[in-house]
């Protein structure tokens, strides 16, 4: 059975896993514009604003992003909004919520529940399960890796990376400052009762909005990614409802178990690790 399976949904964890990244969402696989995957990053990024950054931004945002690298485990939950550009040029944006729980160095699980579908993934150390929940269909791909390594390979293996995936990292500074080339602070805004620095960054092919409660501990709020060199410009955002960094994170919540019913297909592997097309 599953091998039959294998070449009708392994097109679906393509369309899914396509939903799932910080981009646009499509409506189904013919709709799917298929983006280019980013360049990968430098080795190394600096430490100190360069030309054409605000020093005050630069620092906020750095030092919100390097307390997600220093903490050994965390979790957030997020409401999540994604643009889909459809044939005719019209933008469509579609909602959804993700469950986020890390735990350094090899353990990953997030749920995701959107219009047009819900998923749920897990990473134990020793293998990648992903779940669509409406289907009762999943996938699992082995790697015994940490969780900075699997991500680092997992879209030139599997073609996409989980949701918010630059938080996940163990250096998010880093990558996201190779991306960005000028910022600057916005003002002070309020979100949910609560003061927060609006921060303004661009690349060279997108730009990114940054809402961050300061203090001691700054902590990011909200993202907002404009994709300029795409068709109609679409936007993905998240607005964090929760973040917890001091978690109870138990070996069991990165356990998958099917359910029952549940159907087990293949992953469609990318060309280079000699999988299907």
């Amino acid at each position: 059975m599953k091998a039959r399976m294998r070449l009708a949904v392994s097109g679906l964890f393509v369309c899914l896993a396509a939903g799932l990244l910080p981009g646009v969402q499509p409506l189904r696989a013919a709709d799917a514009p298929r983006a280019a995957p980013p360049a990968a990053p430098p080795e190394t990024s600096p430490t100190t604003p360069q030309a054409g950054f605000d020093p005050v931004a630069y620092r906020l945002l750095r030092s919100a992003l390097d307390r997600l690298s220093s903490a050994k485990a965390f979790s957030f939950v997020a409401e999540v909004t994604s643009d889909t550009t459809l044939p005719s040029g019209q933008r469509v944006q579609f909602t959804g919520r993700i469950e986020t729980e890390l735990r350094r160095p090899d353990r990953l699980r997030v749920s995701y529940d959107g219009e047009q579908r819900s998923t749920r993934s897990w990473y134990d150390g020793k293998s990648f399960t992903l779940l669509d929940v409406g289907t009762n269909v999943y996938a699992c791909y082995p790697s015994a890796a940490s969780l900075e390594d699997f991500l680092g390979g997992m879209r030139d293996k599997l073609g996409f990376t989980p949701p918010l995936a630059l938080l996940l990292r163990e250096d998010p500074a880093k990558r996201a400052f190779a991306r960005i080339r000028r910022g600057f602070a916005v003002g002070s805004a309020t979100m949910g009762g609560t003061t927060v620095e609006h921060l303004a960054f661009s690349g060279d092919k997108s730009d990114w909005q940054f809402w961050i409660e300061g203090g001691l501990q700054p902590t990011i709020k909200r993202i907002v990614v404009s994709f300029r060199e795409q068709p109609a410009t679409p936007e993905f955002s998240a607005t964090f409802l929760s973040w917890d960094f001091s978690p109870n994170l138990g070996d069991d919540l990165f356990t998958f178990a099917p359910p029952a019913g549940a159907t087990q297909c293949d992953f469609r592997l990318m060309p280079e690790t000699g999988g299907t097309p």
